[in-house]
């Protein structure tokens, strides 16, 4: 029998660890472009949706959403005035001037706000954390009063 000071001890060589890194390198590419093309033939169907602007849901459903719209308030859209200074940071795109009240600064992705200046509205949406202005609303729905 062999005693343990005997059995030569096995060391990795420099050509195996580089042929082992080079498959670990190419499976993980090959199993990433896989994966990759599965997930972007899966979700065709809804980006094209989205492009064309035709779902299957009616176009009021996401408007009558009351939990995600639920902050309201109502007034007068106007346009952000541009600051003094051009360095300086501005929150919102339009104000929502309301009477005995903080103006409120609106944004919104989903609706475009500019159709809406001048006239008096009651926004939905939901509060935002400001960091300058006493109040920030991410607007989702407009409804002209």
């Amino acid at each position: 029998m062999e005693s343990a000071a005997e059995t030569p001890v096995k060391y990795l060589k420099t050509e195996n660890i580089n042929k082992i890194f080079l498959a670990v390198l190419v499976s993980s590419i090959i199993l990433g472009i896989i994966s990759g093309y599965f997930l972007s033939t899966s979700n065709r169907t809804s980006t094209q949706a989205l492009s064309t602007g035709s779902t299957n849901t009616p176009a009021k459903a996401a408007s009558q959403d009351t939990r995600t719209f639920r902050d309201f308030a109502e007034g007068v859209i106007q346009k952000q005035p541009a600051p003094k200074n051009p360095n300086d940071y501005v929150e919102g795109t339009h104000l929502l001037v309301r009477i005995g009240g903080t103006p409120v600064a609106l944004t919104s992705s989903v609706v475009d706000l500019s159709q809406y200046e001048g006239k008096k509205v009651k926004v939905f949406g939901e509060t935002q954390k400001a960091m300058k202005e006493g109040w920030l609303m991410d607007v989702g729905k407009v409804e002209l009063q």
